[in-house]
């Protein structure tokens, strides 16, 4: 029913998230947890450790078969150890050691169907992918649902590292554009369609395998996945130069598209949907989409792209918006109950996180003052911070990721292609 709601008077819900958002103090929290240099200072060295034996066992990797399967052994080992010690994000004090099991098995199949279905995507494509069915996963922890792997949850999460990569392709024709867009509405509507290029027939197939798991007697998550490409087509103003966007349409975008999108992922967690969590969950999907704005804001400036941080790049304006995110997402967190509220808590601190390593990022479009005051929260350093990004795969040129990407095939199972 509360669905049904939502789909027949859907700005009522969003004008519920638009007041949170206006109602939001912009003054800065004071009630966030400070972390001494001492930790810091623990955290960087493990880290600078943990990341000096990954890229030693990386490198023992051997051809020969015999040998290359011990150090899959020992690589995954490893991994595993790191996942169960770590007490950064401490994610083993918040599930069982069980549950921590069953979430690496899961991801590890996905990135297996991810290479099965699309060897061609890059390592960032992969890591969008990834991120995106997390937090398929994550919700499913928050609401104790056991259910494994989700082949609708997977369709979802590839869909965005194949439409975003074609719609962002500048040598693609607006025409060409239009028609794919279209292609995907017939899909969603149940019509037939007539996929020509790999590309296509690749989006139709993602489609499909949500149709797999929901019938189409029950329209519900259909017209979601309508109101997310509507949503998609709406935020394109955003990438028009010629007409800014007042700030009230951005903010109006901003929780559009990215509401609808986590109640999607929420949508595959098998667990009633109420309206305590549609009103959550299009929340926390307006302050992730604002998260991803606050990474990209000298990116969206230099493209002219109208999003609520690039409405006014003056520090104090920034600053006033962080602060509005961190007590919108307070106070969003601390009315909502799920069934595991200790999940939800692990999910609210690494929000946090999110933020302040979101502020480093976007280092220039923030005062000296207020960049110190964010450090007295971070689990390390700034500097170190800056330096974490040295070791990201994505930095690399194509030729060094190569022995990368025939690594991470080793380490999974080999199974025969399921699509």
């Amino acid at each position: 029913m509360s669905l049904s709601k939502l789909l027949t008077n859907k700005n009522y819900y969003f004008s519920i998230i638009k007041q949170e958002w206006i109602n939001a103090s912009d003054s800065f929290p004071d009630y966030l947890r400070e972390i001494n240099q001492d930790i810091k200072e623990n955290n960087e060295q493990y880290l600078n450790s943990s990341i000096d034996k990954i890229k030693k066992q990386i490198k023992r990797f051997h051809s020969l078969p015999i040998l290359n399967d011990k150090w899959k052994r020992k690589t995954l080992l490893m991994f595993e150890d790191i996942l169960l010690t770590e007490d950064i994000l401490s994610v083993h004090q918040h599930i069982s050691a069980t549950t921590m099991n069953k979430f690496q098995d899961e991801i590890t199949y996905f990135i297996q169907e991810v290479r099965n279905f699309a060897p061609e995507l890059a390592f960032e494509d992969i890591g969008q992918a990834a991120r995106n069915y997390i937090v398929y996963v994550m919700f499913k922890e928050m609401h104790n649902d056991t259910s494994g792997f989700n082949k609708a949850a997977f369709g979802y999460s590839m869909l965005y590292p194949f439409t975003d990569n074609y719609i962002d392709n500048k040598s693609i024709t607006s025409q060409d554009k239009k028609n794919y867009n279209q292609l995907i509405y017939d899909q969603i509507k149940g019509k037939v369609t007539n996929p020509i290029t790999v590309h296509q027939q690749k989006t139709c197939k993602l489609i499909k395998a949500i149709e797999s798991l929901y019938p189409r007697d029950d329209t519900s998550i259909y017209d979601l996945l309508l109101m997310m490409l509507d949503a998609q087509e709406y935020s394109l103003q955003q990438q028009n130069k010629n007409h800014p966007l007042t700030n009230e349409e951005r903010l109006d975008i901003s929780i559009y598209k990215g509401g609808i999108s986590v109640l999607i992922d929420r949508y595959f967690v098998n667990k009633e949907l109420t309206e305590n969590d549609i009103i959550f969950y299009l929340g926390f999907g307006f302050f992730l989409q604002l998260a991803d704005d606050l990474q990209d804001i000298k990116e969206d400036q230099l493209k002219g792209h109208s999003t609520l941080l690039t409405f006014d790049t003056n520090f104090k304006t920034e600053e006033k918006l962080v602060n509005k995110m961190i007590h919108f997402l307070n106070n969003l967190m601390r009315v909502y109950h799920p069934d595991n509220a200790a999940f939800r808590d692990f999910i609210l601190s690494s929000s946090y996180l999110l933020i302040f390593s979101s502020v480093v990022g976007s280092k220039e479009f923030f005062s000296k003052s207020y960049l110190h005051t964010i450090n007295t929260y971070l689990p390390f350093n700034q500097a170190f911070l800056n330096s974490l990004s040295d070791h990201k795969i994505e930095n690399m040129n194509t030729k060094s990721r190569d022995p990368y990407m025939k690594r991470l095939d080793e380490l999974l199972k080999k199974r025969k292609k399921r699509w």
